[in-house]
């Protein structure tokens, strides 16, 4: 007893649960056989039906259809209801489909999605087939399926895959779709795409945990400047790590990929103490970069803490710059947080102010001592006035609510000119020094 799979001249294929038995005489000699086959095609599910066409079919045209408020379907009705409404909707795309695409079968898959796979034709012109499947699209869009007596209108998004591998290439294309919100694509040698990229992090994950073996992850200091003196204010501590060639990399290389694993903790900690010890260390004022992700964090705010309370006669001499790049999720333990670390005598400052939309906003949470104005407004203050208007507003702003200005990305002299001119109160860029080792700054921090 087992499974047979026949495939008819489309390259349907056919299930049969299929028994077979000898025939043999009363002197138990072998006569023959005979075959009991009994069709199942429509018990065996139509993902291993698809799976089982693909691995006959080393190049396919595999288009993938999804409706795009399924979740909120399953949401609305009963289990038994949404497969229904999956079932007469899977007929309605057969029915609707163009017959020149040659399509002559749906899967209905999970999830609400919907496959259709046809042999490869190299000579197919796929431009024209990407607008007959767009104005099918179209069709369909604006469809009506009665489930009850009640007429639902459903949108849908298309993957279509050619070639190799189209499967798991339309299943990334729907996962692009539905990040996009867009409603079509062709999905070209994705998999090979996410294959790089996830060989990219991986490798990225290596040389992260061989970084912190080796003690390869350090702090790098800019100078802070003060506009009226010229002289140094106080130095940003910046994460940098050192790779098994000695390339210095910043965080764009890495700080990504270490916040998808269990790194990013490590890392922060790392710079938390190497900060510390460089307060420790000299006489200077430090500022440290916190994210909302580090303040939602309770083993970093916690080792914060410890390390404020060890440096506790040196704390005043440090600022914490928010770096608000992930949406905060319970502000509650965060404002606890600085209302802690502001009974040390640290100050806080506001990173990248003036690059999203609630700057002001939060001001008014965290009342700052210092606001830092991001580097996209300052780099183009020479040749754009509205940038330049800008700053000066929030100068303004800062000086009526005293509040101290750092400007970033100060990379010549006359862009620090026009920064003085506008009353900015600090600078910070490539113009005065790129962040090194403390000791190149001040060699008794040894």
């Amino acid at each position: 007893t087992g499974t047979l799979k026949y495939k008819n001249k489309y390259g349907e294929l056919h299930y049969f649960k299929t028994t077979i038995q000898p025939i043999v005489n009363r002197g138990k000699q072998l006569l023959g056989f005979i075959t009991l086959s009994i069709p199942i095609t429509d018990i065996v599910h139509p993902e291993e039906q698809l799976n089982d066409y693909l691995e006959q079919h080393e190049e396919s045209m595999l288009l993938l259809v999804k409706i795009e408020e399924f979740k909120y379907l399953e949401q609305s009705f009963t289990q038994k209801i949404t497969q229904k409404m999956q079932k007469l909707f899977a007929e309605e795309l057969l029915k609707c489909m163009p017959t020149e695409c040659n399509f002559t079968k749906v899967y209905l898959l999970n999830n609400g999605e919907f496959a259709f796979v046809k042999p490869y034709n190299a000579i197919e012109d796929t431009n024209h087939s990407k607008r007959t499947l767009q104005t099918f699209q179209h069709k369909i869009n604006q469809e009506k399926i009665k489930i009850g007596i009640i007429d639902y209108s459903l949108s849908i998004i298309i993957s279509v895959a050619y070639g190799k591998n189209t499967l798991q290439n339309a299943k990334i294309g729907l996962k692009k779709l539905l990040k996009s919100k867009e409603e079509f694509i062709v999905a070209r040698d994705f998999l090979d795409e996410v294959t790089r990229d996830s060989n990219k992090k991986l490798n990225q994950f290596n040389m992260l945990k061989k970084a912190i073996e080796t003690y390869n992850i350090v702090s790098y200091f800019q100078p802070i400047i003060d506009n009226k003196t010229k002289k140094i204010a106080k130095f940003e501590s910046l994460v940098r790590l050192i790779d098994e060639d000695q390339n210095i990399l910043t965080p764009y290389h890495f700080l990504e990929v270490a916040k998808e694993g269990q790194y990013y903790h490590t890392i922060t900690i790392i710079v938390l103490k190497n900060s510390f010890r460089a307060l420790f260390n000299s006489e200077i004022e430090i500022s440290i970069n916190l994210s909302a992700l580090d303040m939602e964090d309770e083993r970093i705010r916690n080792e914060f803490l410890i390390l404020a309370e060890r440096y506790k006669t040196e704390t005043h001499r440090i600022t914490i710059e928010i770096v608000e790049d992930e949406k905060i999720k319970n502000q509650k333990n965060t404002l606890e947080f600085i209302n802690q670390v502001r009974s040390y005598g640290i100050k806080i400052a506001l990173d990248d102010f003036g690059k999203g939309f609630s700057n002001f906003a939060r001001i008014q949470t965290y009342q700052p001592d210092y606001i830092k104005i991001d580097g996209s407004l300052v780099k183009n203050i020479e040749h754009d006035n509205f940038s330049k208007s800008l700053i000066e507003t929030i100068v303004f702003f800062a000086k009526k609510q005293k509040i101290k200005t750092v400007a970033e990305y100060v990379e010549n002299e006359n862009i620090y000119t026009i920064l003085t001119e506008l009353g900015v109160d600090y600078s910070q860029g490539h113009y005065f020094s790129k962040a090194a080792l403390l000791k190149e700054f001040i060699p008794s921090s040894l």
